[in-house]
């Protein structure tokens, strides 16, 4: 049986159309061989950031977390709000504010130890005491505690008594009991995720992790922890199709097959995920038959048309966005401000506190040139962070345009004309191997050295700086606290995307915009307001109450100037010929699509 034991592919999720087209003539010689039979090799940018379910919050770790780990249950193929059993058998709304769920029996996991109930209990439990920074686990704190988080401030303002209470077992079924009257559909969208893997507890106690001990004071000393002190970093044990062979950092990771799965056969005998910056060396690895799939730069899509033995597919609704953002509490010691002050050589930390700084560089953004240049067109770009596909998203919100005018007056206009008068000096910073972000940073910095030429004959007067760094160094860049508690990260602007964890408009609204959202608080962001709207719509059971509140915190974001607002993007995949069974859910974490149920064969 496959991994989520049915399958369906009739769902259409949003309202974009899903177009998939293959490619198998026209060019390409004798065509691609067929390499590597029973593997799926992969080759695209970055690395992972961990492999602790409860710490990845990025595509590259939750995709391999879903190879490795389950969930109680999962998305019905590309539906996003029906589901199929996983590590649940069933499941009982009891219930506004509590669920069931009855655990399968005789499941296994990677190191032969025999799932249980307290699995499942100690798994979100241990998620909620690490709570950390930055991390995913606000989606369990919310339902569950009633708080987006553990702490505040730094200090730790639950106790262990709530999160025991919060998840019970009873025999074979365990039980959540929410803090709050939280949507059912959407609490069950998040426990598809790799957040809500089920871990080993005996495992995990015997390698050092938190003992489960709730009832002292303990397991405060696991909260909020540095990324490599969890064990889990690199290990894993978990039940899925795929188990850990090797992960060296930077190079690849390898996984090989499961062969006590609970769901049956699995279709590869390895899944490995290779890390290659080049464009080239991956272009060459697909059409030399190396690759099964490989990340491909929309600018250089025409590379790949009229190749024999490949599968294009394309036109897929992403729901999901990219954006720069003002980091509005800069760390006073970062290296990426210059100097420090408006001296020419630098900006201070509270630069884009200032909103004639913020309006001058969306008014300075070629939004034109990024969409047709490096999306080659197949994007569409967006006023506020409610994307097309889901409730309440508004096309007609206003949007910024490149206007060198209204980007000068603002410039003119900002820290009382000491910006313009003065000069400035930064770094921002993109993911190595992003080209999209490349060219989003360098968009930027030609604008304001064009300006700096123009009006002061200096194209340094403006000066913006651009670094290429590894993808776990720009996260940990980005989402960082002070011992106080307070976001004090040292990049001034970041350019980086949001995929949906769960299909719901509130899930772009609170990151991008509530105080104590993922983007917002670490970009110092907070609207009391604001705020207060999000919280009113998340529980509004007023469909138009709803719409009415999204379209307002859109024309929020707009005029307070949050961000570059970019674009929501069409999604591509491209595949041999010899690789079937691809469906496209928007959820599911990374590119190559749902591999459990997927296959290799040279017919």
């Amino acid at each position: 049986m496959a991994r989520k034991l049915l399958v369906s592919i009739v769902a259409v999720v949003g309202i974009i159309a899903l177009v998939v087209t293959g490619c198998t003539g026209g060019g390409g010689g004798e065509g691609i061989p067929y390499k590597n039979d029973g593997k799926f090799i992969q080759m695209t940018i970055g690395d992972l950031d961990s492999l602790d379910p409860a710490w990845g919050y990025d595509t590259a770790s939750g995709e391999q977390v879903q190879y490795m780990y389950d969930t109680l249950l999962f998305y019905d193929g590309e539906s996003t709000t029906e589901f199929v059993p996983a590590l649940a058998t069933e499941w009982t709304v009891v219930n506004a504010t509590q669920i069931k769920f009855k655990i399968r029996e005789n499941v296994k996991f990677h190191g032969g130890q025999t799932l249980t109930p307290e699995d499942v209990e100690y798994s979100f439990e241990r998620a909620i005491v690490q709570n950390r920074a930055g991390g995913p686990t606000w989606m369990l704190c919310l339902p569950l505690l009633g708080k987006m988080g553990t702490r505040k401030s730094g200090s730790i303002v639950v106790t262990g008594e709530q999160i025991d209470n919060a998840i019970e077992v009873e025999g074979q079924w365990v039980v959540f009991n929410l803090a709050i009257e939280f949507p059912m559909i959407q609490w069950k969208q998040i426990l598809t995720q790799p957040w809500a893997s089920i871990v080993c507890k005996s495992w995990c106690v015997a390698n050092g992790e938190w003992d489960g001990d709730l009832t002292g004071e303990g397991w405060k000393a696991y909260n909020n922890p540095d990324k490599e002190d969890s064990y889990l970093y690199n290990h894993a044990n978990g039940t899925g199709p795929w188990k850990l062979s090797s992960w060296e950092a930077g190079k690849q990771i390898m996984l090989e097959k499961h062969t006590n799965y609970w769901g049956g056969s699995v279709p590869f005998d390895w899944v490995i995920t290779k890390w290659e910056n080049e464009w080239n060396k991956r272009k060459q690895a697909l059409l030399n038959g190396d690759a099964d799939h490989v990340y491909v730069p929309r600018m250089y899509i025409g590379q790949l048309e009229g190749i024999a033995d490949l599968q294009v597919k394309t036109g897929l609704p992403e729901l999901a966005l990219d954006a720069f953002f003002f980091n509005m509490l800069i760390d006073p010691e970062s290296t990426y401000i210059g100097s420090g002050t408006l001296d020419g050589n630098g900006i201070p930390p509270n630069f884009f506190t200032d909103l004639d700084v913020r309006k001058a560089f969306c008014y300075a953004f070629d939004y034109k040139t990024l969409l047709e240049d490096a999306l080659m067109g197949e994007g569409k770009q967006m006023g506020g962070p409610i994307v097309d596909g889901l409730l309440g998203y508004n096309p007609d919100s206003s949007k910024y345009t490149q206007n060198k005018e209204l980007a000068v007056a603002h410039l003119q206009a900002a820290w009382d004309g000491e910006v313009w008068e003065k000069g400035f000096k930064f770094t921002v910073t993109y993911n190595t191997g992003n080209e999209v972000r490349k060219t989003g940073c360098e968009i930027l910095q030609e604008f304001f050295a064009d300006l700096g030429d123009e009006y002061f004959e200096d194209s340094l007067h403006f000066r913006i700086l651009i670094q290429a760094v590894s993808w776990p160094t720009f996260l940990d860049l980005i989402f960082t606290e002070d011992e106080e508690g307070t976001h004090r990260g040292p990049l001034p602007m970041f350019m980086i995307g949001w995929q949906a964890d769960y299909p719901d408009p509130d899930n772009f609204a609170t990151p991008f915009m509530a105080s104590d959202g993922d983007f917002a608080y670490y970009a110092g962001y907070s609207n009391e307001y604001v705020d207060g709207l999000i919280e009113t719509a998340r529980f509004s059971t007023n469909d138009e109450e709803r719409v009415a509140i999204y379209h307002e915190l859109e024309q929020i974001y707009y005029d307070d100037a949050v961000g570059i607002m970019l674009f929501q993007p069409l999604g591509r995949r491209y595949f041999t010929k010899y690789i079937n069974g691809f469906y496209f859910n928007p959820t599911i974490p990374g590119t190559p699509g749902p591999l459990w149920d997927m296959s290799k064969s040279e017919s």
